[in-house]
């Protein structure tokens, strides 16, 4: 990475957006423009299938129960997550909710933390998903704007940003 005419190296990591942070990218929220800056300089972007559908819902409750969203604000954050997740997240293979030896790992984990279950699920797609054989600095980072999502995968030994309190990390 080239700043100032200097050259800064780091690890290639991926990043897996929750729900939270992906309404902050396509609608004008606290911190949007941060988190944006950050997405913009990252090359491996994904998000699992809930937090997709999560995200449109968030987006839609925003448009017609709390009408805090014009229509074509609406339309474009909507078209613009969608084309985003056809592109970068689709075709990647994820572990299987519906799995019967996931769901007792994920139920546990929703107990442990008191999280939903799809903050759980999260959780282990990060832990054992995909991109889970990266280490170190390499080691996917969950970016959130959910502090109890959170303080419950740091407790898990997973690299979180939580973009509402934290600086980006670098």
């Amino acid at each position: 990475m080239v700043t100032g005419g200097t050259t800064r190296s780091r690890a290639s990591r991926s990043n897996c957006f929750d729900a939270s942070a992906l309404v902050k990218l396509y609608i004008d929220e606290d911190r949007s423009d941060i988190l944006r800056n950050y997405f913009h300089g990252e090359s491996t972007k994904y998000t699992t299938p809930f937090c997709y559908f999560e995200a449109l819902s968030v987006l839609k409750a925003k448009r017609f129960f709390r009408n805090a969203m014009t229509a074509d604000e609406y339309h474009k954050a909507t078209f613009d997550l969608t084309a985003w997740f056809g592109a970068s997240s689709t075709n990647l293979p994820d572990i299987k909710l519906t799995d019967p030896k996931v769901i007792p790992e994920v139920l546990a984990l929703s107990k442990k933390h008191s999280l939903d279950l799809s903050d759980s699920f999260q959780i282990m797609s990060v832990k054992k998903g995909y991109f889970s054989v990266l280490s170190g600095q390499s080691k996917t980072i969950l970016v959130t704007a959910d502090a109890g999502l959170a303080k419950a995968a740091k407790s898990e030994q997973i690299r979180v940003w939580n973009i509402m309190t934290e600086p980006p990390p670098s």
